[in-house]
């Protein structure tokens, strides 16, 4: 009988905890524009970064002219920090939640203008997450990753810090201020991506200058 009871009471326990870690997530737009809403000081003002390039080369296969918006060639992923900017992991699509996570980019330059530069991405969900401040970077990449080899262009956004976002069944929140005194994703701007043979090039440079130096 006892026995009976314990394990009642463990699966009791086991069910509140599966309850409790179900919800111990955070969710959010994932994208670099929307819409102001509310009034007051709780008003979100919405988001409005949009991203560009940083220089005018061509290279990679992309013709970039530096303050153009980015297309469709690009790719947003998401980075978070529970502990302040510490430390930060990179959202998963599984975590996420949603197949359209990471998120392209809409549009070109010169064909699509209003919407070059912007990604419109789901509802993500944020793991780990219960309450308090939590910091944000969002990634742009041309590759398969951020780093990875096949990856011409890439940049990401100054780490920002909201005060909280939506939990369990809330609609989510975005990345634009929360209670008016949070922080918010502003533009940024992708680069290339140095080759391997540049560093490589770079080192040779490096130590022929020394062994110069030596010899003098």
């Amino acid at each position: 009988m006892k026995r009976k009871v314990i394990a009642s009471v463990l699966g009791i326990i086991g069910s509140v905890a599966m309850v409790a870690s179900s919800f111990g997530q955070g969710s959010v737009v994932f994208a670099n524009y929307t819409t102001a809403s509310g009034s007051g000081p709780t008003a979100d003002p919405g988001v409005n970064a949009p991203v560009t390039f940083g220089t005018t080369i061509n290279t990679g296969g992309i013709n970039a002219t530096a303050g153009n918006r980015i297309g469709s060639e690009f790719t947003a992923a998401l980075l978070y920090s529970l502990n302040g900017g510490s430390t930060f992991s990179l959202l998963t699509q599984a975590q996420a939640g949603d197949p359209g996570y990471p998120t392209a980019f809409l549009g070109v330059d010169g064909q699509n203008a209003t919407a070059a530069g912007y990604f419109q991405g789901p509802g993500v969900t944020i793991p780990g997450y219960s309450s308090g401040p939590i910091t944000f970077i969002v990634q742009a990449y041309n590759g398969s990753s951020y780093s990875a080899g096949n990856t011409t262009w890439n940049g990401q956004s100054a780490a920002f810090t909201l005060n909280s976002i939506a939990t369990g069944l809330n609609p989510p929140s975005d990345f634009g201020q929360v209670g008016g005194t949070g922080g918010f994703l502003q533009s940024f701007a992708v680069n290339p991506v140095p080759e391997p043979t540049v560093f490589a090039l770079a080192g040779l440079g490096a130590a022929a200058l020394m062994i110069v130096r030596r010899k003098k």
